[in-house]
């Protein structure tokens, strides 16, 4: 049986993602200074003028795999909150899910950080990743103000606010776990979430 031949586009979405996975690898051996678009190009088997076909700059190749890690960050937290049957249960598969996160995603929270302070210095940049944020904040408080709803829930805080807080807290907390190698509260993210949400 002959393949089905791939149309133009879906060649140039093909390209696109190759670059983007080459570019993780690289971004993670190297970090987001250390990692240049040659070596992005090279590890994916193709020339530099293929990566700037599809991408302008090393940043923007880095912009569209943090937008690639926020959606699959949103779409898992709209998940979690769809399948618990309470606020108690959502809280508990949450701290599950920061916990086993910062296990498996020690790499890519460095890069972040190492972004971090690029993006404070570039506007453009900054700008960019502030669109990303905003998105998914709205994309969760959605979420939470139907969740509070259904259980007549009522907190101090507006659904927005909660989704600013939980991101807030899950990047912060984060950080000090890596930095001070584990040393953070056992459980620490799942009893703030309980507070935030069900406060005495």
């Amino acid at each position: 049986m002959n393949r089905k031949r791939m149309t133009q586009e879906e060649r140039k979405q093909e390209t696109r993602k190759m670059l983007l996975d080459s570019a993780a690898e690289i971004f993670a051996q190297f970090g987001f200074h250390g990692a240049t678009v040659d070596k992005i190009a090279e590890f994916a088997g193709y020339s530099k003028g293929a990566v700037y076909a599809n991408f302008n700059s090393k940043e923007e190749l880095f912009l569209a795999l943090l937008e690639q890690k926020m959606k699959s960050h949103v779409d898992t937290i709209h998940q979690i909150m769809k399948q618990q049957h309470s606020i108690d249960h959502f809280i508990e598969r949450m701290d599950y899910y920061f916990d086993l996160d910062r296990q498996t995603n020690r790499v890519w929270s460095i890069l972040n950080m190492e972004f971090l302070l690029y993006a404070m210095r570039q506007e453009s940049v900054r700008e960019k990743w502030t669109a990303m944020i905003v998105e998914s904040v709205e994309q969760i408080s959605g979420v939470i103000e139907k969740m509070m709803e259904q259980e007549n829930q009522v907190s101090t805080l507006s659904a927005e606010e909660l989704a600013w807080t939980i991101l807030s807290l899950e990047n912060g907390m984060a950080i000090f776990h890596y930095i001070a190698e584990g040393r953070t509260p056992l459980n620490l993210y799942g009893k703030a979430l309980q507070n935030i949400f069900k406060p005495s």
